[in-house]
């Protein structure tokens, strides 16, 4: 089993609670309110920020030079992803400077620095396992739902960004390197890495329902 289905396994109810929200069945048959969406999308934008400040502690922690390539690699794809977001968020009546302005929610900023948290105090281990929710996450739902989605979706674009072969194939690489990581680690350095996908899990679905919650 990969290291990417063990976590996933292990994390049980958390991570079901994640891929299986509400929030992601109302985007797969498109009765998910406009001004959730919205609301989503400008939080998005805010955690995009964090999560690129989080990659970059990849560097800094970097033991070699494949280390800092795949940092590099990583948020180079992620500062393209920003721009798209930006020009996404217009097709949904949200101009740059609303983005620019928005507070963050405080699930933004307790997912967000509870991932910079990880990153600062542990090694690449704890920083990529904090992350892995999101990306494997992402890529995990948009094949579930991809299937299911209803014809006139207005989230049609998103679930096809997401189930796109490029964001796959990164998601893969991520998983790829992720399992390089755990490799020399021992079985009690896991489990304290468990309880970190866990609670970044238990982030992930509570940043869906601050979607629905608008707050």
């Amino acid at each position: 089993m990969s290291i990417v289905q063990t976590l996933t396994e292990k994390a049980g109810q958390y991570w079901l609670d994640y891929i299986d929200h509400d929030f992601v069945k109302q985007l797969a048959n498109g009765t998910l309110p406009k001004h959730c969406f919205q609301h989503y999308l400008k939080q998005d934008y805010r955690f995009l920020f964090q999560y690129s400040r989080a990659i970059s502690i990849g560097i800094f922690k970097a033991e070699r030079f494949e280390d800092i390539h795949f940092a590099q690699k990583m948020n180079e794809g992620l500062l393209s992803e920003i721009q798209l977001h930006i020009d996404y968020c217009k097709q949904w009546g949200i101009k740059e400077e609303e983005l620019f302005a928005t507070e963050e929610s405080p699930a933004c900023v307790a997912y967000t620095r509870y991932v910079l948290d990880c990153g600062m105090k542990g090694g690449l281990a704890e920083l990529y396992t904090a992350l892995a929710p999101c990306t494997i996450g992402y890529a995990e739902i948009a094949r579930r739902i991809a299937p299911y989605s209803v014809a006139n979706n207005p989230y049609q674009s998103w679930i096809d960004t997401y189930a796109s072969s490029g964001f796959q194939q990164d998601s893969q690489a991520f998983a790829d390197y992720l399992t390089k990581l755990y490799e020399p680690l021992n079985e009690t350095r896991k489990a304290e890495l468990q309880q970190i996908f866990n609670t970044a899990s238990r982030m992930e679905a509570a940043f869906w329902q601050m979607g629905l919650d608008l707050s």
